[in-house]
């Protein structure tokens, strides 16, 4: 962010299983904060995150999943040990 100066749009998906649709919520562009320290950068992406979370909490773990990496050769915590 700092180095681009990319204009940021957070953002959340919020899948309806009623619907099978995936509805993807927004929030205004950021204000620019290439010249914040780490701290403020830290708390403005925490506070679009509760603002986003907040209607639909039951979606943000899985969310989550989708952001996990695991090391090469890791177990998959999300395999059934069934599978």
């Amino acid at each position: 962010m700092k180095v681009c100066r990319p204009t940021i749009v957070p953002l959340f998906p919020v899948y309806d299983g009623k619907t099978s649709l995936l509805h993807i919520h927004t929030l205004a562009p950021t204000e620019a904060l290439t010249d914040a320290n780490d701290a403020t950068v830290a708390r403005r992406m925490n506070e679009a995150v509760e603002a986003l979370v907040r209607p639909n909490p039951e979606q943000y773990t899985w969310m989550l999943k989708l952001l996990k990496t695991r090391k090469p050769g890791d177990p998959n915590p999300y395999k059934s040990p069934s599978r």
